[in-house]
C-alpha cells in the first residue's frame, strides 16, 4: 500500500534511515560509556557486541516509528515515569558495579573458557540493548525525526518500513563501529592503573545518567527550570 504523498524510493529510504540511525546514536550516553570501556578493558569483540546491542535497541524504536505502532508510543508516554525509574535504577547499579570493578588478571582460566566467553558476549549485547530500550526519549527522538522527514507514514508499505528499519540499524551500527575501533586503537596506551581509572570514570558516567533519570522524576517545575537555564 502506497502512502499518500510518499514516493517509493529504496535508495532514498536507505540513505535517510541510515543518517537518522547514525545521528540518534551519536549523543554520548551510558551505552557509549559501556562500549568504550569494554573495547579498551576487554577487547574489540566486547565493544562490537555492545554496539550491536545498542544498534538493535535503536532499530526497535525505529520500527515503532516506521510502522506507526501508536499503542507502543502511547504506552511509553503513559508509563514514562516507570520506565525512567526502572532505567535509572539499572544504570545506578551498573555504574556503581563498574566503578568498583577491578581489571581482570591476565591468564584468568575462566576468561579463556569458551562457554563463559559466549555467555559474556551475549551479556554485552543484551545489557546495551536494554539500556537503550529503557530510554523513553529514544522513541520520541525517532518519532520526531521520522515526522520531520515525512517518513512517519512509511509503515503503510511493509517493504518500505522494513528497509527503513534495516537502514536505521546499519546507520547506528556504523557509529558504534567507529566508537569501538577508535577505543581499541587506544587500548595499548592503558596500563593497569589506567584501566582502573577507566572503570571509575565510565562507571561514574553511567551512574550519573542513572541519577539524572531518577532526579527527573522529582515533582519540580522542570520546564521553568529549563527556560531559566536556557535549555
Amino acid at each position: 500500500m502506497q502512502v499518500p504523498g510518499f514516493v517509493f524510493n529504496p535508495i532514498g529510504i536507505a540513505i535517510e534511515g541510515a543518517v537518522i540511525g547514525f545521528l540518534i546514536a551519536v549523543p554520548v550516553g551510558p551505552a557509549a560509556a559501556l562500549c568504550i570501556r569494554r573495547s579498551i578493558t576487554v577487547g574489540a569483540m566486547a565493544g562490537y557486541m555492545t554496539g550491536i546491542g545498542a544498534a538493535l535497541g535503536d532499530a526497535v524504536f525505529g520500527a515503532v516509528a516506521a510502522f506507526g505502532l501508536s499503542f507502543v508510543q502511547t504506552f511509553v508516554a503513559e508509563h514514562e515515569a516507570w520506565l525512567l525509574g526502572l532505567g535509572g535504577i539499572v544504570l545506578v547499579i551498573m555504574g556503581w558495579t563498574t566503578m568498583r570493578h577491578r581489571p581482570r588478571n591476565v591468564g584468568d582460566p575462566v576468561a579463556d573458557d569458551r562457554e563463559h566467553r559466549l555467555s559474556t558476549h551475549f551479556h554485552y549485547a543484551t545489557s546495551s540493548f536494554f539500556i537503550t530500550v529503557f530510554n523513553p526519549l529514544t522513541v520520541m527522538a525517532f518519532g520526531a525525526a521520522f515526522a520531520g522527514r515525512n517518513l512517519a507514514g512509511v509503515g503503510g508499505s511493509l517493504p518500505d518500513a522494513s528497509l527503513l528499519v534495516a537502514a536505521v540499524f546499519c546507520g547506528a551500527l556504523a557509529w558504534w563501529t567507529i566508537i569501538c575501533t577508535a577505543s581499541v586503537a587506544l587500548r595499548a596506551r592503558f596500563t593497569g592503573t589506567g584501566m582502573l581509572w577507566l572503570n571509575r570514570c565510565s562507571g561514574a558516567v553511567i551512574l550519573g545518567f542513572g541519577v539524572a533519570a531518577l532526579i527527573s522524576l522529582l515533582p519540580l517545575p522542570w520546564k521553568q527550570i529549563g527556560r531559566t537555564l536556557g535549555i
